[in-house]
């Protein structure tokens, strides 16, 4: 493989936020022909972002990704050359949200990816995308400006704030403002000791004849932010808004299956009341849901339909009560016994013994994994 045929597949994998074997990047790169293999395009496509919302805070990312495929671009029409490849139809659906985001600044500065994108969604459309894939029209001016920006001088979209840059600032408390200094003939007022909040009261103990599936506490979370582990080379730690007054630390050993952008601002199905351990020196205080192969070769994050509040509980139908408190749900083995019922079906809802995982949105699901293993 070139140099530059290296380069086009990591800023693929960078777009589609996959670590591709060899075999699937010679697969990329296969011509289209005359039918087109639309589950490849899904297989690829499992981790792209569909939000754009999402995609805005990830744009420094796609602008990265993208530099490198406009370059390709400049002598070519498609990634792979003359001919559409499995990689252009993969990177049409990936975009679809990134390039919906993007301001005329960014997709002039990427004129050479602005000019595919728009024939590949005209081109896509005769091919008959399934609909799940769900690409709608991106729009271009096509009044070029007489000087055309510079990838160089581009911003990003939204600028990173620190670790709760994904909350919104509306959100954030005002600083206080500073005491005013005590006059010379005032006496300092003596401080008033705080009285420390009583703890949380422990969740409702289960009723008589209680499922173990209902003892689960089972969220919506959104991931804020995702960081390799200091001491472990597959382990991330992340922060996720569970619907509490401060974020979790959570961490997963995601490492060999997406690279941290495929996690930050998205939402999970998170497992909240497991007992907090420490993973090489840091606690994980939940624990985020995903489906694997019996291979454990390919791995698919839970995802709550659009609409669904974060902190929402996840529920099962006809298995009525509340979750318990971390300590009874490690003393009962609650999620030892719950676990090997869990699976994805033909649809690819996730499920508990064939109930999907609902929300009042509708069921969480994942992109591509048919009887797939969740834990």
């Amino acid at each position: 493989m070139s140099k530059s045929r290296e380069a086009v597949t990591s800023a693929v994998a960078g777009t589609l936020f996959l670590r591709l074997s060899q075999e699937q990047k010679k697969k990329l790169f296969e011509n289209v022909g005359e039918k087109v293999d639309w589950d490849s395009v899904k297989l690829f496509t499992r981790q792209a972002l569909r939000s754009v919302d999402a995609a805005r805070t990830l744009s420094a990312h796609y602008v990265q990704q993208l530099t490198v495929l406009s370059s390709a671009l400049e002598s070519q029409m498609y990634l792979g050359g003359s001919q559409m490849c499995i990689a252009d139809l993969a990177c049409y659906v990936a975009l679809n949200a990134p390039l919906a985001s993007f301001d005329d600044q960014h997709k002039w500065a990427l004129c050479n990816v602005s000019r595919w994108y728009d024939l590949l969604q005209h081109e896509a459309a005769a091919l008959e995308p399934p609909a799940e894939l769900r690409c709608g029209l991106v729009s271009f001016d096509y009044d070029t400006p007489d000087v055309l920006p510079t990838v160089s001088s581009l911003t990003p979209l939204v600028t990173p704030t620190g670790a709760t840059a994904a909350v919104p600032a509306a959100s954030a408390a005002p600083a206080p403002a500073p005491a005013p200094a005590p006059a010379a003939d005032e006496k300092p007022k003596e401080k008033k000791e705080k009285k420390e909040k009583p703890p949380a009261a422990a969740p409702p103990a289960a009723a008589d004849g209680q499922s173990d599936v209902s003892k689960l506490d089972i969220r919506v979370g959104l991931i804020l932010s995702a960081e390799k582990h200091p001491e472990a080379d597959k382990l991330y730690v992340e922060k996720v808004d569970v619907g509490e007054a401060a974020p979790r630390t959570v961490v997963s050993g995601l490492v060999d299956f997406m690279p941290p952008e495929a996690l930050t601002n998205r939402r999970a199905v998170l497992l909240c009341n497991l007992k907090p351990a420490k993973m090489k020196g840091i606690e994980s205080q939940a624990m985020v849901l995903a489906a694997s192969n019996e291979e454990h070769t390919l791995v698919e994050l839970l995802t709550p339909p659009d609409g669904c509040a974060v902190g929402e509980r996840v529920r099962f139908e006809g298995h009525p009560g509340e979750p318990l408190a971390p300590n009874v749900i490690a003393k009962k083995k609650v999620w030892e016994a719950v676990a090997p019922q869990l699976c994805t079906d033909e649809g690819k809802v996730a499920t508990y013994a064939g109930l999907p995982f609902m929300t009042e949105h509708g069921p969480c699901t994942v992109a591509t994994l048919v009887k797939g293993k969740i834990k």
